[in-house]
């Protein structure tokens, strides 16, 4: 091998180190607690892997004499699956979410669950709605909607000594009597953490080791307490954090996580970007700049890419068009034909609702996703009410159209409840019986797709509650027997879940269908808290204040030097607070790191020449990418 080859192979090698030092901290005879900060595309999940697989080797065998684990901490599902895939499903590996994690600590423990409610949580919530229903104006909605919280509460007060024990599904909704939500699970799992000797005793001789990834952005009531734990308890165990505060998307996240970390601890760092070409990490160190200084480094065959902006203004441009002729004209730019291909790109909005409405499923998105109890599931496909459309129905209608009578019959075996081991006798006319009611409620089902029909998730929640072919939810039970008529208005129930599914059955069935495509990431488009972690060779960054629901959590307009700061972000900056800039700064990062090859920026502005000029001045961009021939004025 020549020199010139040795020398390009120890560059691309270079953040070697930072594993080999992670490895080192993780000894059973004396663990070192360490943050290894990692940018976009710098191997942080693949070191992490790396890492354990290297640990089964190493202490596998004197972990299972022991009886003991290594918790791993990931931020989705999918990212837990990944990680069993790759070390093979070790039982030695504990792979949780965080909020799976925080409850098999407390699981079980209902007296203790009992009483933090009914003196700590419970107590709280009753005297903070009292003191807003005092103070709140008589007669309006968010005043009877407090005086319904407060009877729910104080309802549940009274029933929680009759709660013996409790029970919490990571991935549902959580909503009987004897469910905790979300928030409680982690606030208590938190609280105990800190407070009970045997639970910390319980832990320590369980875990040697505590990895969490995308630390940046776990909840902070949860790492408040692992750092306390931990200091509590040094030398005892290792808590291992992998991150990129730069990489933080939720306001849930602990923001000056890194100014927390001890001294004490390790803090290696990588530096190279796998993922990108060398342009798009130009990008994407200019973004940072005025934030931490921190730059990355391309590899050596990873070399030239493409960045380009296309500006428009807010008023009077279809929004559609005016992307499909920048992805026209990207194709052009990079070469690249499946740039034309509008599923070849991904595109990536700041919110989902804005995917939605590009997708076209806003009449299901719209009314639930405002539905508090859902948002977690509905987000990430969990939902169960959903799932009856988009992991029952759907699948049947598909499996019909396309003439796959096994998929089909698949399906009904798995969920219906006319095919079921209780339903069906083991006599062959009961049998016959069973199949023969089955594929009768399946011709009435099908029957309202006829000559491309598109039915009302209504017609189809009917279709399906009347004939028996799958259980009903509980939510949509009542709406199930409901006469929608189009031309009078549906009385609201009180119940959130039930309002907006009455909305969300409205529409069509079609919409299903993309709701589907999307949270299993088959669409074209996602969001930057979608995307985390994901890369895709062509990417579409769309900067659209304008289609945002949340204003003042992030403007593209500021940021771009189309607007001001207002005096709301000039007071935080010089409290040191977190400003709009920061978050959409963020923002901005994170999605444009997604690109491999090239990367398209669309903006959106009520200045688009203001916006060229400080993306130019700011080095961000040439102007032979941000050209006046991009600029429709």
């Amino acid at each position: 091998m020549s020199e010139e080859h040795i020398e390009i192979a120890h560059d691309n090698d270079r953040d070697n180190p930072a594993d080999d030092a992670i490895r080192a901290a993780l000894s059973l005879v004396k663990p070192r607690s360490f943050f290894l900060f990692a940018g976009a595309g710098s191997g942080k999940t693949r070191s992490l892997k790396t890492v354990l697989e290297s640990l089964a080797n190493d202490i596998g065998d004197d972990l299972r004499r022991a009886g003991r684990k290594i918790a791993v901490i990931t931020y989705t599902n999918v990212a837990c699956d990944e990680i069993l895939r790759r070390v093979n499903s070790d039982p030695i590996f504990d792979v949780k979410t965080i909020h799976s994690f925080a409850w098999s600590l407390i699981e079980g423990r209902n007296h203790d669950i009992r009483k933090w409610l009914l003196e700590v949580k419970l107590p709280a919530d009753l005297a903070k709605l009292e003191d807003e229903f005092a103070r709140g104006k008589a007669g309006t909605k968010i005043q009877d909607k407090r005086e319904k919280q407060i009877a729910s509460k104080k309802k549940r007060v009274e029933e929680l000594p009759n709660i013996h024990h409790f029970t919490y599904n990571p991935n549902g909704d959580n909503v009987g009597r004897d469910s905790l939500s979300h928030d409680e699970v982690i606030a208590m799992t938190s609280n105990f953490l800190t407070s009970k000797e045997t639970l910390q005793k319980i832990v320590l001789s369980k875990y040697p080791f505590i990895l969490i990834d995308e630390s940046q952005d776990t909840l902070k009531p949860f790492m408040l307490a692992l750092l306390e734990f931990e200091n509590a308890h040094q030398g005892k165990l290792a808590l291992g954090l992998f991150g990129d505060t730069m990489q933080r998307i939720y306001g849930h996240g602990l923001a000056d996580l890194v100014d927390r970390i001890p001294e004490r601890w390790d803090k290696p760092a990588k530096v190279m970007n796998h993922r990108s070409r060398a342009r798009i990490i130009d990008l994407a160190n200019s973004i940072r700049a005025d934030a931490d200084k921190r730059r990355q480094q391309s590899r050596t065959d990873r070399a030239g890419g493409f960045v380009h902006v296309f500006l428009a203004p807010n008023e009077g441009t279809d929004r559609t068009q005016f992307e499909a002729n920048a992805r026209l004209a990207m194709a052009e730019i990079t070469s690249d034909e499946q740039w034309r291909a509008p599923t070849a790109v991904k595109t990536l909005t700041i919110e989902r609702h804005m995917a939605a409405a590009r997708l076209g499923f806003s009449g299901l998105f719209e009314p639930l996703d405002k539905v508090d109890r859902f948002q977690t599931s509905f987000r990430d496909g969990t939902l169960a009410s959903m799932r009856l459309f988009s992991e029952r129905v759907l699948p049947v209608i598909d499996h019909h159209n396309s003439g796959d009578a096994f998929g089909l019959m698949a399906i009904l075996r798995k969920h219906s409840p006319l095919l079921s081991k209780s339903t069906l006798s083991t006599t062959q006319k009961d049998q016959s019986s069973g199949l023969a009611k089955a594929r009768s409620a399946v011709e009435d089902l099908t029957a309202l797709f006829a000559e491309d029909a598109d039915p009302s998730c209504s017609d189809v929640l009917k279709s399906v509650a009347a004939s028996g072919l799958f259980e009903i939810p509980e939510v949509l039970k009542f709406l199930s027997s409901v006469d929608f008529d189009s031309h009078a208005e549906f009385e609201p129930t009180g119940d959130d879940r039930i309002d907006a599914w009455a909305l969300a059955l409205a529409t069509r069935f079609s919409e299903v269908s993309k709701y589907r495509d999307y949270v299993l990431d088959l669409s074209p488009y996602g969001t930057h808290q979608g995307v985390k972690g994901l890369e895709f060779p062509r990417v579409m960054v769309i900067a659209d204040d304008g289609s945002t629901r949340f204003k003042g959590l992030a403007s593209y307009e500021k940021l771009l030097g189309a607007k001001a700061k207002s005096d709301r972000d000039l007071k935080n900056e010089r409290e040191g607070k977190e400003t709009t800039f920061d978050r959409t700064r963020r923002l901005l990062y994170v999605t444009c790191t997604r690109a491999e090859e090239s990367l398209a920026i669309v903006v959106y502005s009520d200045n688009p020449r203001s916006v060229a000029d400080t993306m130019v001045s700011k080095g961000w961009v040439t102007s032979d990418e941000i050209g006046l021939r991009d600029l429709v004025v």
